[in-house]
């Protein structure tokens, strides 16, 4: 049993969604701390003069969880369809934005709720069958380290896939102990036709691009930069 844990993301990009297509079973951690000036309320899209940032306003506090976390001026969700619309409006599958506006338009009471159900959207697009559950609903506690490995615990995992940027933080010891091995999550993005050609090809974007311009081939060309997972 192979597990992937994440918080929650705002459009997130290409290396999230194939991570949790590479599990049995994703978990978001929706049960800890906001991270201010992080991809958790914000992600980029293409446009004609470049990447953009595109960020949903939020009311924080230090401390506060994602359920915690409201949402700020109510036109943000309009903002985001026309800078969408406008910038892929020569995308090949724009008419996805149709059903993304039904969902986006939709009265939000938190930053958690609103990212899961985006989320959710964008990997039933991708066809990730991947079984998800939030770890709110699982009996776990802890923090840090101790959390991800009550989370394990809780879920039967014998495997954790994990994120490259976490190896200078974790303990590999701690996770053999508990008879968890720990993998890290490879990936090399691949290059896909996108609009505004001009600029050239622009990685790191938010996986809303793959979609608008592939369709529906985003999911196989999303597993196309998936490479072996790391073993520690």
């Amino acid at each position: 049993m192979r597990i992937a844990i994440h918080q929650p993301q705002y459009l997130p990009w290409l290396p999230y969604c194939d991570k949790a297509g590479a599990c049995d079973l994703f978990v978001y951690l929706d049960n800890v701390q906001y991270q201010k000036n992080g991809v958790q309320n914000r992600n980029q899209i293409k446009t004609a003069q470049g990447a953009l940032w595109l960020t949903v306003p939020v009311h924080a506090q230090l401390g506060q969880t994602f359920a915690e976390i409201t949402l700020g001026d109510k036109k943000w969700s309009r903002k985001h369809l026309q800078t969408l619309s406008q910038s892929y409006s020569q995308a090949a599958h724009r008419n996805l934005l149709e059903e993304f506006s039904s969902l986006l338009e939709k009265h939000w009471e938190n930053l958690g709720e609103l990212n899961i159900a985006v989320t959710e959207w964008l990997f039933d697009q991708l066809d990730i069958k991947t079984p998800r559950v939030r770890a709110s609903a699982l009996d776990a506690s802890g923090v840090k380290e101790e959390l991800v490995l009550a989370i394990c615990r809780a879920a039967g995992a014998t495997e954790y896939l994990s994120g490259p940027g976490a190896k200078e933080y974790q303990s590999p010891e701690n996770f053999k102990a508990a008879g968890i091995s720990l993998l890290y999550h490879h990936y090399q993005h691949p290059e896909y036709a996108q609009c505004h050609r001009s600029l050239g090809f622009l990685p790191q974007l938010s996986v809303m691009d793959l979609l608008l311009n592939t369709g529906p081939e985003a999911g196989n060309i999303l597993k196309q930069g998936r490479l072996a997972p790391e073993p520690t």
